[in-house]
């Protein structure tokens, strides 16, 4: 289990999302001066910094302006991951990272939050472009809407998202639309869903995401007979499946036990929902 999919089973804001200092040789942050930041590189020379720059996270700004689109596509260079708030997209940013062939960016990271609204308009076309240009990019969405309007803008056709984490409970619409415009869905993450099950729109996402091989599961609700049927579609590619224990529901056919077993036999390795203590 990945550390990032248990850290956001907790539905408050996720502390994954904070860098790891040690982890990358320098960090660059944007302030709300505009002026470049480096941290934790003392070599002096930027044209160094730039080539052992790893990730990049932006915030304080409310809109990227395009000087400060410039000097993050120069720095972009060299960037594996970039994080930032959806807030901040524009097709002009887009179509800057696709226009260096020298860009070898491999994450794109982005964080939806209701204060963050009106939220931008980004064009197909740009989105296309994008990931034409970066056909391997990872682009995780974080995010914590409810109202089902201020979803639509996240899932349309050509948004490459390959992994969704959900830190409050989304619409059943919403879970839809997943299966639908997102087939190159690698991990999906659920910290609360309901009233309902997630029996049906759960097997959705199974069909429609031919490539989905991670799924957690938090303060939900499915039935055992459900689960088992969502881990027969993908139980040849699913690596990581994790269910709290209070999340199963039984039913005629299957305890909590019985589908323990099944779904074991499916994946090939020992398989038991997590343990959630009452309170």
């Amino acid at each position: 289990m990945s550390e990032s999919m248990l850290a956001l089973m907790n539905t408050s804001k996720p502390a994954f999302l904070e860098i790891d200092n040690d982890k990358f040789k320098t960090i660059m942050k944007i302030s709300n001066e505009d002026s470049i930041e480096q941290k934790n590189d003392r070599s002096g020379k930027d044209e160094d910094a730039s080539k052992t720059l790893q990730l990049l996270r932006i915030k304080g700004f409310p809109r990227l302006l395009p000087e400060g689109i410039q000097a993050l596509v120069n720095y972009c260079r060299y960037l594996r991951e970039l994080s930032l708030s959806y807030s901040l997209l524009s097709d002009e940013l887009l179509l800057a990272l696709s226009s260096e062939k020298e860009i070898q960016l491999g994450t794109l990271r982005l964080e939806v939050h209701p204060e963050t609204k009106p939220f931008p308009r980004v064009s197909d076309t740009a989105w296309f472009t994008f990931s034409s240009h970066l056909p391997n990019i990872n682009l995780v969405l974080l995010s914590y809407m409810t109202n089902e309007d201020d979803q639509s803008p996240l899932f349309a056709p050509y948004v490459p998202i390959t992994h969704l984490y959900f830190g409050e409970a989304p619409s059943k619409a919403t879970m839809l639309r997943i299966g639908s415009l997102c087939p190159r869905l690698v991990e999906l993450v659920i910290a609360a869903y309901g009233p309902e099950t997630l029996d049906y729109v759960l097997l959705s996402v199974a069909q429609g995401c031919p490539r989905l091989s991670a799924v957690g599961l938090g303060d939900c609700e499915i039935t055992c007979s459900g689960l088992l049927e969502f881990v027969t579609v993908c139980a040849k590619r699913l690596r990581i499946l994790y269910v709290w224990e209070t999340s199963l529901i039984e039913d005629s056919d299957l305890d909590v036990t019985k589908v323990s077993r099944k779904i074991s036999l499916l994946l090939g390795r020992t398989w038991v929902p997590e343990y959630i203590p009452l309170c």
